[in-house]
């Protein structure tokens, strides 16, 4: 597998098939409603809550599948965490270079340098340099020499992959994955639900989300958009989504200044936040596709909803810093 660019098309095509390995869990509650019961768990991984519902014909085959599912979800965290100095991604930014690595890792790079390519770099994955940097600087922002400075390591095109070996090709680079990683595996533990022949689920981490099928089999299931202000509670919208992935990306979810001018989501072609947008929400075809494209189109600012209109079976919530909310003409609200 090599460095390639990805038309716009393709790139869809490619993540809808990409995720595909998951499995394992523990019974939190069932409900039983005109002959199905939906299973559901909740636990804590990646740092976050995951929430899986299955509609099930009998509550052993629900419990069996969501175990099976947190099982596999538990392996593949594996592979994405940082949180692990032994981890397969902690090795490829410690040393530079990563042997053969995991299938997984392979494949979601391949889906990252393929949003990076479509958005013309607003989404990069080794933008972790300037990441660490904000987050190490804390209560302070960093200042603009060493911005630069990190700005000089964060180049997509400079990382070379293949099923043999990752490699960066400057030294002190360094990737995040967690605008993708999260998706990709929600993704892989829909895909293992539905190998297993049951088409009625919802898996969930920390907001980015797969709903396939419907709710206990009858209607569609409903998703909320929040606001990214506290001043104006409750949800903006509700969609209702079949077979779709989406995923959120907001200034409010770590922030490095009170007024939300300087957050996790940086431009890696300025080392600065982009200053117009709030939040972003995102279907898609899949959670990777929808997680990656929110954190661009954060970048990109409204032009980024010109690009979503371009993408097949993709829609786009945006709301800026005013207030002021747009959305795609195909993004039908609740």
């Amino acid at each position: 597998m090599k460095n390639n660019i990805i038309s716009r098309r393709n790139f869809i095509k490619i993540s809808a098939v990409a995720g595909s390995m998951l499995v394992g869990g523990k019974l939190l509650f069932d409900l039983a409603k005109d002959e199905f019961f939906t299973v559901k768990e909740s636990r804590l991984l990646m740092g976050t809550i995951i929430n899986l519902a299955v509609v099930a014909e009998s509550k052993s085959a629900g419990e069996a599948a969501v175990e099976a599912t947190f099982t596999e979800l538990e392996r593949q965290v594996g592979i994405f965490t940082h949180r692990t100095t032994e981890s397969p991604l902690a090795v490829l930014n410690r040393t530079g270079k990563l042997a053969n690595p995991p299938l997984e890792l392979v494949e979601v790079l391949y889906q990252a340098m393929a949003i990076s390519e479509m958005t013309k770099g607003a989404f990069d994955v080794t933008i972790k340099p300037l990441l660490d940097l904000y987050q190490q600087s804390q209560p302070e922002l960093p200042g603009p020499d060493v911005v630069e400075s990190a700005l000089n390591l964060v180049d997509y095109t400079q990382v070379s992959f293949s099923s043999e070996q990752i490699s960066f090709r400057q030294p002190g680079m360094a990737i995040t994955l967690d605008g993708i990683a999260k998706g990709y595996i929600v993704d892989a533990g829909t895909d293992v639900l539905t190998k297993m022949g049951f088409k009625n689920v919802y898996v969930e981490a920390g907001g980015d989300l797969m709903a396939s099928g419907k709710k206990e089999g009858k209607t569609p299931w409903r998703i909320g958009i929040r606001s990214p202000r506290e001043n104006v509670p409750g949800l903006l919208a509700n969609v209702s989504i079949e077979n779709q992935g989406v995923a959120t990306s907001g200034d409010y979810f770590q922030a490095f200044s009170s007024d939300f001018s300087n957050h996790h989501i940086i431009d890696p072609h300025t080392g600065y936040s982009s200053p117009e947008l709030a939040s972003v929400s995102i279907i898609a075809p899949t959670v990777a596709a929808a997680d990656s494209l929110a954190t661009a189109v954060m970048v990109m600012g409204k032009e980024g909803l010109e690009l979503v209109e371009e993408l097949p079976l993709c829609e786009a919530y945006i709301v800026t810093k005013g207030g002021l909310v747009f959305n795609t003409a195909g993004f039908n609200l609740g």
